[in-house]
């Protein structure tokens, strides 16, 4: 199966990369000459040119920023004639998307960054016209990128929100516990191995123990204890509501965007 992956960028590569991984004969298009070079040092095959690469691809990835979807979908429009496009851009709805490609199908998706190592949720929506062998295909190919999830698409600017942007909350809380671990006295890279260790195994005890967040750190915590002494601590800082406050916000954000380019198109 031949997909074309149009956008060479950091998770467009790791699109790449994965799907190269899984089997797929693999095609990037970028128009960076730079980032070319890059990707053809990589091993990638690698041209400049949407329309010749969409004419012969089976499914379209569609890995452009936001505000380069549209100019991209009208570029391929005639070659991605009745083809599928996976579209990965955030904040970009499907109506938009079908406005621009009428004679195209879609999905939507919305993986993060941890697709670079096989380790994303991906959330993804479906159009009306997607059939069950489409939505084979697309699953697919977006299982070879991590975890998937299908939702309908009211809920995606909260999982853009939740999801998308997680890899940078947890960034933030494994660079904290690294400055504790230094303020204790350990070193930096045992530091941040153990915070980085400590969110796996914390991750795998929720997903693969069946433990919930209050359980596990029940488990943890003994009456007089040194694990409820921190937890004493964490509490006197409104941490659940920092963190309640930063996704919506980002919620806000997503459906922001969202707008804006919904409204580009209606005023056209």
């Amino acid at each position: 199966m031949n997909i074309v992956v149009i956008g060479g960028g950091i998770i467009g590569e790791a699109i790449a990369k994965n799907l190269v991984a899984a089997g797929y004969n693999v095609i990037v298009t970028e128009k960076r000459v730079e980032r070319i070079r890059d990707l053809e040092k990589l091993g990638f095959k690698v041209t400049a040119n949407n329309r010749a690469a969409v004419k012969h691809a089976d499914i379209i990835v569609l890995c452009v920023k936001p505000k380069d979807v549209e100019s991209a979908l009208k570029e391929i429009a005639e070659e991605a004639e009745g083809k599928l496009i996976i579209s990965v851009a955030a904040a970009v709805p499907l109506d938009f998307l079908r406005k621009i490609s009428p004679k195209s199908k879609f999905i939507r998706a919305m993986p993060n960054l941890a697709i670079t190592v096989c380790e994303s949720f991906t959330a993804y929506s479906i159009g009306p016209d997607i059939s069950q062998e489409d939505l084979k295909l697309a699953v697919g190919i977006l299982s070879a990128l991590g975890k998937v999830h299908m939702i309908d698409e009211s809920h995606m600017d909260a999982i853009t929100a939740l999801s998308g942007c997680a890899p940078a909350y947890l960034a933030l809380v494994a660079e904290a516990m690294m400055y504790a671990g230094l303020v204790v006295g350990l070193e930096r890279e045992l530091s941040l191995k153990i915070a980085a260790q400590a969110m796996i195994g914390t991750g795998k005890l929720i997903l693969e123990g069946g433990k919930t967040p209050s359980q596990i750190r029940d488990m943890v915590t003994t009456p007089g204890g040194v694990t409820v002494s921190g937890l004493f601590e964490l509490e006197k800082v409104p941490v659940r509501h920092a963190f309640m406050s930063a996704v919506k916000a980002a919620r806000e954000k997503s459906r922001e965007i969202s707008s804006l380019i919904c409204s580009s198109i209606s005023e056209e």
